[in-house]
């Protein structure tokens, strides 16, 4: 029976010869590699963040691009003037703002 070790940046249990955790995809640092105690949720959480903020931002852009009616493509449905002028630009603000949470959270660790 292998042996297992719990990944120091998600947590879950992963065998102890990998260099690679298959659940987060981070590289598991070796013995000597560590100076300092990671705090590893709060790591992982805030790439997290980083990641959904900056996916939400980019959707935002996406969504403006096309509603605002940028592209050379015909959407079939009328978009009402609410999405590209308000919603839109209040999406990409939460996306940055959970990009900065994400940024604190992981210099925070």
């Amino acid at each position: 029976m292998s042996q297992m070790r719990s990944c120091p940046f998600c947590g879950k249990p992963i065998g102890f010869t990998l260099n690679r955790c298959p659940y987060c995809r981070e590289a598991i640092p070796t013995g000597g590699a560590v100076a300092k105690k990671v705090n590893s949720v709060q790591t992982f959480e805030g790439r997290k963040y980083l990641r959904r903020g900056f996916l939400y931002s980019l959707l935002a852009g996406i969504i403006y691009f096309f509603a605002g009616g940028y592209s050379g493509m015909n959407i079939p449905v009328p978009i009402p003037d609410l999405v590209p002028h308000v919603l839109t630009p209040l999406l990409f603000l939460a996306g940055l703002g959970m990009m900065l949470y994400g940024g604190f959270l992981y210099l925070r660790a």
